[in-house]
């Protein structure tokens, strides 16, 4: 169930395009009255005007060149196909759906009932793989992929495959900071914060946030030659999708900040396979053994001010009646559905988003300042105490639906145990720093807590240097909160503790309900670990 937008960009493969809008027919334009009353008492003043300087670079440069994943080795006695017999295969009518690949055809017909990536395989009917692998480069990184081809080789391609790329989507990306990022992959860009410096401030610099891309980034992450960023902000427009039969009206961020207002939230952003190496380590492989990601340790997280529009308000207002009823059934029946110009999409229940209490923005801001190109510039969906897959980047559409979005992130990937898309995140508490006391045999320790997707408080965390044994009580640095427009507490606390010198040191939290991590979380396909955090300490 994609969106007319969403499925302009899968076909056209226009995965760089800045916004997409119109479509089939017109796309109706409408503008919110400047006269509606904004919510001056939550409105943060933005000047669009203003050109300060950021601490981020706005920069763009080409990424590191990925080979190419080899085919299936050919099998002695295979059939050769024409490019004509590959592309007459297309899955349609009853047809076979073949692809090829580095000079191998696969038939991809039973494969696609088990793709990862769902329906979206069909693009490539018929045709050679190598375009879309080089946008969605997960494939040359994913051990799977190579077993996948192994299995659904037919035979081999009679003419010779062009190896050069006519296009390198990945030649115009942002500019990082390798000092304060440790690099996991570069096509799709992903990232973590280094330990040491992931608790070394109550907010978390955009420069420092880790960051998890899917696709190249999309060239709307940056303004157009001669104007600011803040105004470009101004700008931008995102559709509010009405299905296959009605209008799409389109609003900028102007229209949208000068009904509604604005207002600043602090939250945690956190990817749901943060800590994956620790899992791993506990529970046994997952989906991430074998994987770049493998190495995840505690740092696909950071702490920031989020300003933007209150969602809880602009969906009953352009989406009336289907919010209406979510109000009086309990809202599980709708999802709502955010799409970026990257192609990447998301779903979250509306229950969840229409509760004011929940802050779920439309962000345009972090820490201050204009969102940074690798954190979803212009605009983003920004969830507090959900999961970092779901808050869509670069955001260019929102639609409601009455089932979740069959993009592959929803339909394959985060996802618990049980099969069930990931939602909110859990409990949790990490150090990050441990260091000798000077003349004495005590430890100090530091770390940060956050309880996820309650936001519920923090009542204590609790250290311990004897695998659990004995506790004490760390300080929480309640002070340096940040007073802002938040409802809840979904962002971190930082912490300190003193215990006695050891070889290891474990922490763990508990919030306001009583909740308390386990030493060992259930495994979740590898997402969303919140067992001790335990860390050996040089003696």
């Amino acid at each position: 169930m994609f969106s007319s937008t969403a499925r302009r960009l899968w076909v056209s493969g226009a995965f760089r395009s800045a916004l997409v809008v119109g479509g089939a027919g017109t796309v109706a334009a409408v503008a919110l009255s400047p006269s509606s009353p904004a919510n001056s008492a939550a409105a943060v003043v933005l000047d669009p005007n203003t050109a300060a300087s950021s601490s981020y670079s706005t920069e763009r440069t080409p990424t590191p060149d990925l080979p190419r994943r080899s085919g299936a080795a050919p099998v002695p006695g295979e059939p050769t196909f024409t490019r004509a017999q590959v592309a007459s295969n297309d899955g349609v009518e009853g047809r076979p759906m073949w692809v090829s690949y580095r000079g191998g055809v696969y038939d991809a017909t039973e494969f696609r009932r088990i793709h990862p990536g769902g329906h979206i395989i069909s693009q490539a009917a018929g045709a050679d793989v190598s375009a879309f692998w080089d946008v969605w480069a997960h494939h040359h990184h994913s051990p799977k992929v190579g077993q996948y081809l192994k299995e659904i080789r037919i035979g081999a391609l009679k003419e010779k495959d062009d190896e050069e790329a006519t296009h390198d989507p990945y030649d115009s990306e942002p500019v990082r900071d390798a000092n304060v990022q440790t690099i996991f992959m570069d096509r799709p860009y992903c990232s973590e914060t280094p330990v040491e410096h992931l608790g070394s401030s109550y907010l978390t610099s955009p420069a420092a946030l880790y960051v998890r891309n899917h696709a190249p980034v999309p060239d709307c992450a940056w303004e157009p030659e001669g104007e600011s960023r803040e105004s470009n902000i101004q700008h931008h427009e995102v559709v509010f999708e009405e299905g296959d039969a009605g209008a799409s009206p389109t609003f900028t961020v102007a229209d949208l900040q000068s009904r509604f207002g604005t207002v600043t939230v602090t939250s945690i952003l956190q990817c749901a396979g943060n800590r994956a190496g620790e899992d791993i380590k506990a529970t046994g492989n997952s989906g991430f053994t074998g994987s770049p990601l493998e190495r995840i340790t505690v740092g696909m997280l950071g702490n920031a001010q989020w300003t933007g529009v209150r969602l809880a308000e602009v969906l009953p207002a352009l989406y009336p009646k289907e919010c209406a009823a979510a109000a009086q059934h309990g809202g599980g029946e709708w999802h709502v559905v955010f799409e970026g110009a990257d192609g990447y999409s998301g779903s979250t229940p509306l229950a969840r988003i229409l509760d004011p209490k929940n802050d779920c923005i439309l962000a345009t801001h972090m820490n201050g300042e204009p969102l940074s190109p690798d954190h979803g510039y212009p605009m983003r969906a920004l969830l507090p105490g959900i999961a970092g897959a779901r808050n869509v980047k670069w955001l260019q559409s929102i639609l409601l639906s009455r089932v979740p979005v069959d993009a592959p992130w929803n339909e394959y990937y985060y996802k618990n145990r049980d099969g069930e898309q990931i939602q909110q995140l859990p409990l949790q508490s990490i150090i990050t720093d441990t260091a000798r006391k000077e003349g004495t045999q005590l430890l100090k320790v530091r770390g940060v807590a956050y309880s996820g997707g309650s936001g519920n408080s923090i009542a204590r965390v609790e250290v311990s240097s004897d695998d659990g044994k004995s506790w004490s009580e760390a300080t929480i640095k309640t002070e340096e909160v940040k007073k802002d427009q938040s409802s809840k507490s979904f962002g971190w606390v930082r912490w300190t503790a003193e215990v006695p010198r050891t070889a290891q040191v474990c922490c763990r939290a508990t919030d306001t309900e009583g909740k308390t991590q386990c030493e060992i979380s259930p495994k979740q396909r590898g997402y969303l670990y919140n067992g001790w955090s335990k860390v050996k300490v040089e003696m």
